[in-house]
C-alpha cells in the first residue's frame, strides 16, 4: 500500500539523509579545484577518462547492485534511458570543456539554473504548466545569467559560458526524460552517459591530434573525477534523497554551487569578478524562491 513500510523498504530518516546529500555536494563541488589542478592534459583528454572511469564504476555498480536481475534492468529503463543519457551527456562534457574557458564559479552557477530550463522543456514537450513562483525564480534565474554573461558577450568572448549553457540544457534534457517516466533507474542512464562521453571525447581526441598518454598526475586526477566526483558524489546523493522530500533536496545541493568556487579560491588561486559573484547569487535566490514557494504550494510530507 501506498505510504506503508514493508520489511524491506527503508524507514525515512532525516538525520542519515542530511549529511549524505550535503557530503555528496561537497564530493560534485571537487570538479573545478581538481580540473585546475591538472597540468598538461587537454578538456578532451580529461573528458574521456573521467568518463571511462565513470562507465567502469557505474557497471561495476550495476553489476553488483543487480546482479542476475541486470538485464531487466536495462529492459525496464527502455529507449527513455539511452535518451536520458545522451542528455546527460551533452552535460558531462559541456561542463568539462566550460571549465577550460571560463571560471570554476561561472561555469557552476549556469550549471545551477538547469532547473529553470527542465520547466522551459516541460511546458513545451509535456505541456507541464508553470506556476507562479517558477516563473518569478525562472526571471531572477534569467536576469543573474545576464549579469554574468553579458559582460563577456559583449567583448567577443563567452564561450566557455555557452558551454556552460549546454551543460544545463543537457541536464535539463534528463530531468524531461525521467519525468517521462518518473519509475526509471537512473543508473542505466548515467552508464549510457558516460559511454557517449567517452566516444564523443575520443572523437575530440582524435579531432585535435590528441594522445591517450597522460602523465600520472593529470591521469589519475582525470580518473577521480569519473570514480569520486560524480560516482561516489552520486552513490551518496541516491542514498540520501529516499530520506527527504525534493525541496530539501534542492536546497541541499546548493552545496556545490557554493563550495565549488570556494574550492577553487583557496585551492588554485581562482578569485571570482564581482559580475560573477552579482549574477550567482541572483540564480542563488532563484533556486532557493523556488524551493520554498512550490512548497508551500505543494507541501510534501516530511519523512521523520
Amino acid at each position: 500500500m501506498a505510504g506503508s513500510t514493508t520489511a524491506t523498504e527503508p524507514v525515512a530518516n532525516r538525520r542519515v539523509g542530511i549529511p549524505l546529500v550535503l557530503m555528496a555536494g561537497i564530493f560534485w563541488s571537487l570538479s573545478g579545484l581538481v580540473y585546475r589542478w591538472i597540468e598538461v592534459a587537454t578538456a578532451w583528454q580529461v573528458l574521456f577518462y573521467r568518463s571511462l572511469s565513470l562507465f567502469c564504476f557505474i557497471a561495476l555498480w550495476l553489476v553488483v547492485r543487480y546482479r542476475g536481475r541486470l538485464l531487466g534492468v536495462f529492459q525496464s529503463a527502455g529507449r527513455l534511458s539511452v535518451l536520458g543519457g545522451l542528455c546527460l551527456s551533452i552535460s558531462f562534457s559541456g561542463y568539462i570543456l566550460a571549465l577550460d574557458q571560463t571560471s570554476v564559479a561561472n561555469a557552476l552557477f549556469i550549471l545551477a539554473a538547469a532547473p529553470f530550463f527542465a520547466a522551459l522543456l516541460g511546458r513545451v514537450l509535456l505541456s507541464e504548466h508553470i506556476r507562479w513562483p517558477t516563473s518569478l525564480a525562472m526571471g531572477i534565474a534569467a536576469l543573474g545569467l545576464a549579469v554574468m554573461a553579458g559582460k563577456e558577450l559583449a567583448i567577443g568572448r563567452g564561450l566557455g559560458e555557452l558551454f556552460a549553457l549546454a551543460a544545463a540544457l543537457g541536464l535539463a534534457g534528463l530531468t524531461i526524460t525521467l519525468r517521462m517516466r518518473r519509475t526509471i533507474d537512473m543508473l542505466p542512464a548515467i552508464l549510457f552517459a558516460s559511454l557517449f562521453a567517452t566516444l564523443f571525447a575520443l572523437t575530440g581526441m582524435l579531432w585535435d591530434g590528441n594522445s591517450l598518454i597522460l602523465t600520472p598526475k593529470d591521469l589519475s586526477l582525470s580518473i577521480s573525477l569519473g570514480v569520486f566526483q560524480v560516482g561516489l558524489g552520486f552513490m551518496l546523493y541516491t542514498a540520501g534523497s529516499r530520506h527527504l522530500p525534493a525541496v530539501e533536496l534542492t536546497l541541499l545541493s546548493l552545496t556545490e554551487v557554493i563550495v565549488g568556487p570556494i574550492l577553487a579560491w583557496l585551492g588554485a588561486d581562482e578569485v571570482p569578478s564581482i559580475t560573477t559573484l552579482a549574477g550567482g547569487a541572483l540564480i542563488l535566490l532563484a533556486i532557493v524562491t523556488l524551493a520554498v514557494l512550490g512548497q508551500r504550494h505543494h507541501p510534501a510530507k516530511t519523512p521523520p
